[in-house]
C-alpha cells in the first residue's frame, strides 16, 4: 500500500452517530454502491487526488507505515473525510488486483448537528 500510485474504494457496511436524548444512536446498515478512487498518491509530498460521481478533489496522503496510509479531505464548509487504507489484504478482485482493507470516516455537523459516518470496506491496488 505504501507505493500504490492509485486505488479503487468501494464500501459495503456504514455506521451512522446521530445524538437522541444527549447520547450518540448508532445505526449500522449494508450500504451497496459507494465508492471513489484515490488517484495521483505521491507519500513524499503528501498530496493525492479523490475522484468520485460528484467530481474530483484534493487530499491530504500520510504515510503511517506500519499501520496503514491516510487520506484527508478538508470539505469548504468545514467537514472533514478520512480515508485509510490498511496493509490487510481481503482478497483479490475479478481482475486480479489485490485488495487491502479500509475504513472511510465522514465528520460532518449540518445546523450545528453532529452527524458522524463511517464506512467499511475495501480498496483495490490499481497497478
Amino acid at each position: 500500500v505504501y507505493k500504490a500510485k492509485a486505488f479503487k474504494c468501494d464500501y459495503y457496511h456504514l455506521a451512522i452517530g446521530e445524538i437522541n436524548k444527549n447520547k450518540y444512536k448508532v445505526d449500522s446498515e449494508k450500504e451497496d454502491n459507494f465508492g471513489f478512487n484515490i488517484v495521483n498518491i505521491n507519500l513524499d509530498t503528501g498530496k493525492s487526488q479523490m475522484v468520485g460521481n460528484l467530481g474530483t478533489d484534493n487530499l491530504t496522503a500520510i504515510n503511517s507505515a506500519p499501520s496503514g496510509v491516510h487520506f484527508i479531505q478538508i470539505m469548504p464548509v468545514g467537514n472533514m473525510t478520512m480515508t485509510t487504507i490498511y496493509p490487510q489484504e481481503v482478497g483479490t478482485n475479478q481482475l486480479g488486483q489485490k485488495l487491502y482493507a479500509s475504513s472511510h470516516s465522514r465528520h460532518m455537523a449540518m445546523v450545528n448537528k453532529s452527524l458522524p459516518q463511517q464506512y467499511y470496506g475495501q480498496c483495490a491496488k490499481m497497478e
